[in-house]
């Protein structure tokens, strides 16, 4: 949205519906987006040499730094080959549809106030929750589209495989959601943080919820534990196995940026959004977040995006049963009990909903244990001599 002080030539619209401050916006949101994956991308080597006992990069640029842009000048300098078996046309537009959606979801985040900016935000939709969710999920055709028009039947398998992961994540993000619509009341994000400013973070009234929206998205992503569909060791690596150069890249960029923005979806979602922290406007302390939100806001998104690249390194990956299993046997309930429970709030007041939450973590602790014990190898009898 445009401050007050703005001049009229920046705000007027004139292209489409867009101003001039709509399209230096989407520069900026663009230039912000590739240079954050290139931190971001240098950041994963970093963590990955501090969980692994070396140092990681260090000889490109001070600590490494050069690294990654020297990555992407060697990907845009490769030669871009397709196979002669591929469909010439379809081919080279899938990565462009992979990466389209991920930034396209950037454009109705809410960054916060920056001095004498109001919220930055560059399309204030009241149905954002919405919107957050469908486009996304258009991720799902480009993988299709690569995984078909390589001409390769491991592609192809590898795109069925990706995609059956999303759509079966996509539920349980939408369930978890409905119980953010529920304490907010509306379907803005905006509206959800300044809500989350007045009642108190969501990650401490749905835990639930945050839980199994943070680890869907990361699904959602295919970072590990979540990767199996991807994994070098399955099907290749993904539908995305014929492509080379900047092509590839473009996979590449779709993947960091999508730990970016859902990262800073948590945030928005679940943290506070640019609040710097839990009741600061209680305690005088708003005016923080109301000159220099943008910085707590990113702030959360580098914590949560730390959060992400450390189980990378920490965490086996699960097969592909069992990763099905986890989101329609544990998620997807999950998911709709703090839905009942976000309802009691709602109805009944604070003491129901402890009460309920309680009563489910002890019933979820149960079946843990049952399925633990269950699952314990029989030892063999020890044979007899006869």
């Amino acid at each position: 949205t445009a401050p007050p002080w703005a001049p009229d030539f920046l705000i007027k619209p004139f292209l489409g519906g867009l101003a001039l401050a709509d399209i230096v916006a989407i520069v900026v949101i663009l230039l912000f987006v590739l240079n954050f994956v290139m931190m971001e991308i240098w950041l994963e080597r970093k963590v990955a040499g501090h969980v692994q006992l070396r140092r990681g990069p260090l000889h490109v640029g001070p600590h490494g730094a050069m690294q990654s842009p020297a990555d992407v000048v060697k990907l845009l300098t490769k030669e871009q080959l397709i196979p002669s078996v591929a469909d010439q046309i379809v081919f080279p537009i899938a990565p462009y549809l992979v990466f389209i959606p991920v930034f396209l979801t950037f454009l109705v985040i809410p960054w916060g106030p920056l001095v004498l900016f109001g919220n930055l935000v560059l399309r204030p939709f009241d149905l954002g929750l919405v919107y957050m969710v469908a486009i996304p999920a258009m991720q799902g055709v480009g993988l299709v589209m690569a995984g078909w028009s390589s001409g390769n039947k491991y592609s192809l398998l590898g795109s069925a495989r990706v995609v059956a992961q999303l759509i079966s994540y996509e539920l349980p993000i939408v369930v978890a959601l409905l119980g953010v619509a529920m304490m907010a009341g509306s379907l803005s994000l905006t509206t959800i943080v300044e809500s989350q400013m007045a009642h108190g973070w969501n990650v401490f009234m749905q835990p639930l919820g945050f839980v199994i929206f943070f680890l869907a998205t990361m699904s959602e992503m295919s970072r590990t534990p979540f990767d199996i569909a991807i994994a070098e060791s399955e099907i290749v690596g993904g539908p995305f196995i014929e492509y080379s150069g900047m092509r590839w890249g473009m996979f590449y960029l779709a993947e960091f940026a999508a730990v970016c923005l859902n990262s800073a979806l948590t945030a928005t979602l679940y943290l506070g959004g640019w609040e710097p922290f839990p009741g600061s406007h209680a305690l005088g302390l708003g005016w923080l977040g109301d000159y220099f939100g943008v910085l707590f806001f990113l702030g959360k998104v580098l914590f949560l995006v730390v959060i992400i690249q450390w189980a990378r390194f920490l965490l086996p990956r699960l097969r592909i049963d069992q990763l099905m299993d986890f989101a329609w046997k544990l998620l997807l309930p999950v998911g709709f009990v703090n839905f009942i429970l976000t309802a009691v709030l709602q109805v009944f007041g604070f003491a129901a909903f402890a009460v309920g939450l309680g009563v489910t973590l002890a019933a979820l602790a149960i079946l843990l244990t049952v399925y633990r014990i269950r699952r314990q190898p029989v030892t063999a009898p020890d044979a007899v001599a006869v």
